[in-house]
């Protein structure tokens, strides 16, 4: 008997050693199977849902942090991810008849480390007109002199051949006439100017969200500002820089995923010598400028556009001898009329879009080429020594 036992003892161990031994492999197999189950990697934003659909029934879900993200079932075969606090969490499905699906859900809120790309065009159309018209006269005898216009003085005449030379500032069209006397002479002249310029700039500037950026194309002019330095002192000269061309300032926020609040402030900007004045000898020109401030809610990746900026000017301008310039038909013998307009449109084309620092886009990289000049790559590899002589 005690032999059977012996035996049976022995017998039945040896089945709880295969028990366990099946137990502790059962785990590891299913631990490999989840292992080669591809994971999908799903980027949800705060307060977002994500859909599945799958082909076979569901029989089970699982979440591992509830607080990050949770599961909503809709059908046998349709369940909901939706993101509830910033962090990162894994989603696992059983089906029935198809292998588990695994999910890494990442949730975080619309404006984590992401950056705001301002595309902007700057489209400035100016279009000139300028028309003048001018008679002149000269009435001359060995007692009297009359001279208007390019003839009022007798620097146009040469005194020793008599020659006429006409400045350089005269009209595309000129017609001289003595009318086949030798005491009179006149002088007509015309001239129009008309053009068309156009000034575009297309800047692309990368900001973070919640900050700021610039953005300019054109230069800074220096300007004097005299500050006393005490009583009965010289005033000394201070120079400040004031930047002109085109501009560009904003600030962007991301408020959701799909809308950005946007403070924009473009402005363009340009020389005007005309109106300058000049100080202690410097000579410093007018700024003719125009810009536009607005904070507006803008989708991303849709584009907004600032137009109206128009300025229009006209102006006439009457030159010649008082009083007879005004006299009806006969007083375009004694004057000249010019006539100017400057007309010029802004238009402004803003698309912000939104990207991923991790992920930028393939046009925001900078690809460079290695260097692969022998003499270089040689100089940079270790020497080694040289193999022993025989």
């Amino acid at each position: 008997m005690s032999c059977q036992r012996r035996v049976w003892r022995d017998a039945a161990l040896s089945a709880l050693c295969c028990a366990s031994l099946l137990s502790d492999a059962l785990p590891a197999q299913q631990f490999a199977s989840a292992a080669d189950t591809s994971i999908v990697h799903v980027d949800l934003p705060l307060g977002r849902s994500y859909p599945i659909t799958t082909s076979s029934t569901i029989t089970q879900a699982s979440v591992a942090n509830p607080d990050v993200a949770d599961v909503v079932v809709i059908g046998t075969k349709d369940v909901v991810i939706n993101g509830r606090g910033p962090g990162e969490t894994d989603v696992i499905l059983w089906q029935t008849d198809a292998p588990l699906r695994h999910y890494r859900v990442s949730v975080h809120s619309p404006a984590d480390q992401q950056q705001v790309v301002i595309a902007v065009k700057f489209a400035e159309v100016r279009r000139d007109f300028l028309r003048s018209l001018g008679l002149s006269g000269v009435y001359r005898d060995a007692h009297t002199r009359v001279g208007t216009g390019q003839f009022s003085t007798d620097n146009v005449f040469d005194q020793s051949t008599g020659k006429i030379t006409l400045p350089s500032t005269i009209g595309f069209g000129t017609v001289l006439s003595d009318f086949g006397t030798s005491k009179l002479l006149g002088l007509l002249d015309a001239d129009e100017q008309t053009g068309d310029a156009r000034i575009l700039a297309e800047p692309t500037v990368m900001a973070s969200n919640k900050d700021s950026a610039s953005f300019l194309a054109g230069g800074e002019i220096p300007i004097p500002v005299a500050q006393n330095t005490g009583t009965g002192g010289v005033p000394t000269i201070t120079i400040i820089w004031r930047e002109f061309g085109i501009k560009l300032n904003f600030y962007a926020e991301i408020v959701s995923d799909s809308l950005i609040k946007l403070h924009i402030r473009p402005e363009v900007s340009s020389l005007d010598f005309t109106n300058g004045i000049e100080i202690s000898g410097f000579k410093i020109p007018a700024l003719r400028t125009r810009h536009v401030e607005s904070t507006v809610d803008v989708r991303r990746d849709q584009s907004i556009i600032i137009s109206g900026l128009m300025d229009d000017e006209r102006q006439k301008t009457k030159d010649g001898i008082p009083f007879l310039k005004d006299i009806p038909i006969l007083g375009s013998l004694f004057s000249s009329t010019s006539w100017q307009r400057n007309q010029t449109e802004l238009l402004v084309v803003v698309t912000p879009i939104v990207t991923d620092p991790m992920h930028p886009r393939p046009q925001d990289l900078l690809h460079f080429v290695p260097d692969t000049t022998l003499p270089a790559r040689k100089a940079l590899e270790p020497r080694l020594p040289a193999p022993p002589k025989p």
